[in-house]
């Protein structure tokens, strides 16, 4: 028995789906985008504004950035889809033919956009944090959908996919305060006093401008064991802002130095 096929049926009146993308709803969607991409930019200027009047404040600031970020975007991406589609079952078609192309080609961005999701959720870092991922080394400036953008110490912008997140090491030094702990290791000939290398340095950090005198400061001395002849002080002490990290571990050494040599104690390697 023969069963014939039903005739494919098109849009009302005859007319191509086509039809309903008229230039009208494609210059609305395109002027949302653009709605959308210059309030977010006005957004991260407000809070740029805001941080250099309390620096200090910035954590708490930047933390409703990247939820506010995704959930405007969303907003822009549902609208438009509203506006473009000419019915429901278009549009399930549509969400058919996305849904294939990022299954075949799109699995990357995907991946970034679920971790894009997971770092607003779980929080591993934030816009502030000073972190370690992916071989790279600085503070958090920007958190998108796909990737996050990293600023390191030597100047350069690192973008991250935010796929790492998903499988790899994150290392947050400061996890969203403003101080975070700083190692400074000063080299020591072991024939020196080393208790009285000890105090120096103790002293040293206690003076230092950087140093957040309301956390502990330790100091230990540390052996080479391939160097006999050879020590270190350790001193851990916490930088009131990540951001002078470098400035504080200069500083350290620069007066661990000169009070050394006026205690006639010789450094190994200065001149």
């Amino acid at each position: 028995m023969w069963i014939e096929a039903e005739p494919v049926r098109s849009a009302p009146g005859g007319s191509s789906v086509l039809q309903y993308f008229s230039p009208g709803k494609i210059l609305v969607v395109a002027i949302l985008i653009g709605v959308t991409w210059t309030l977010l930019k006005w957004l991260r200027g407000f809070l740029d504004r805001l941080e250099k009047i309390n620096p200090r404040v910035r954590f708490m600031l930047r933390q409703v950035e990247p939820p506010l970020r995704i959930a405007i975007w969303f907003g822009a991406i549902l609208v438009s889809a509203e506006i473009l589609a000419p019915s429901q079952n278009a549009f399930l078609a549509a969400l058919g033919s996305a849904a294939l192309a990022i299954g075949l080609g799109l699995q990357d961005l995907i991946k970034n956009l679920i971790g894009g999701m997971v770092v607003v959720v779980d929080r591993p870092y934030q816009i502030g944090d000073r972190i370690k991922m992916a071989e790279a080394e600085g503070e958090v400036k920007q958190i998108g959908l796909r990737s996050t953008k990293v600023y390191t110490d030597s100047g350069m912008l690192v973008t991250i996919p935010n796929s790492e997140v998903l499988s790899g090491t994150i290392f947050n030094f400061n996890a969203g305060v403003a101080e975070s702990a700083v190692t400074t290791e000063v080299p020591l000939p072991t024939e020196a006093d080393a208790d009285r290398a000890i105090q120096i340095c103790h002293e040293v950090a206690v003076c230092c401008p950087y140093t957040h005198l309301n956390r502990e400061i330790e100091v230990d001395l540390i052996e080479d064991i391939k160097r006999r002849q050879m020590a270190s002080v350790s001193i851990k002490a916490y930088v009131y802002d990540h951001r002078f990290e470098t400035a504080m571990k200069t500083e350290i050494l620069r007066r661990a130095r000169h009070e050394f040599q006026a205690e006639g104690i010789s450094i190994p390697g200065s001149t």
